[in-house]
């Protein structure tokens, strides 16, 4: 009886340790994840689209977070390098990977307002792609650019334009009397998208400076239009 004894007693007190234990676990909380595109860095041009993920816990116990996508268009798929994401007391509060979409021909993903989602036990956060309201579209359809201001003086000029099609991109301080000044180039990569960072502005004596992307054509040929 005394071994019987012995032993529910040991059993009693490793139930206890675990429950003890309990605590410690549920003091890990998902508190926060993003979502950001890494264009005009593809890996296959047409094809393939990168996005960082980051996810973020708050405390120290263990915690596993599952990764989905939903709303990508018809053809396109998304694989995250590490899915689910494994959180325990020894390891950071930040885990950041790739999202990688595949599509079957080339799209402009940024258009589409996909979601992802991280979800860990009964907390859930989904990030929306929003399609920036300060997109803007040109005469020379279907180019589409966007500005934006990261950090001060250096503002960053974001197109969607044909794939592999290079642009002259262009600069003025006066719309209503303007000179168009080219400032640089850059070429879309295979889904179209381009970017140029703009570092002159900060040297310039206006405080106003408008942007246009000029699609530059591959083999010049005389014209009697302008």
């Amino acid at each position: 009886m005394n071994m019987k004894q012995n032993f529910k007693a040991l059993v009693l007190g490793f139930a206890l340790m675990t429950a003890a234990g309990l605590p410690a676990y549920a003091m890990s909380e998902f508190v926060s994840m993003s979502v950001k595109p890494l264009w005009p860095t593809t890996t296959t041009p047409g094809a393939v689209l990168l996005y960082e993920v980051t996810v973020e816990r708050q405390g120290q116990g263990f915690l596993e977070v599952v990764i989905s996508s939903d709303g990508l268009p018809e053809g396109a798929s998304a694989v995250f390098t590490q899915n689910p994401v494994r959180y325990t007391g020894h390891q950071t509060t930040i885990h950041s990977f790739l999202m990688t979409v595949t599509c079957t021909s080339v799209m402009p993903i940024e258009t589409w307002p996909f979601t992802v989602t991280g979800s860990a036990r009964r907390e859930s956060i989904t990030i929306t792609n929003q399609i920036s309201a300060r997109l803007l579209e040109p005469n020379v359809a279907p180019l589409i650019a966007a500005l934006e201001l990261p950090k001060p003086g250096v503002p960053v000029l974001r197109g969607l334009g044909a794939s592999g099609q290079t642009y002259q991109i262009e600069a003025t301080s006066d719309l209503g009397n303007a000179f168009w000044a080219p400032i640089g180039s850059t070429t879309a990569d295979g889904n179209g998208r381009f970017t140029h960072f703009d570092n002159q502005p900060s040297g310039a004596s206006s405080t106003m400076r408008f942007y246009r992307a000029v699609a530059l054509a591959s083999n010049p040929a005389p014209s009697s239009q302008e």
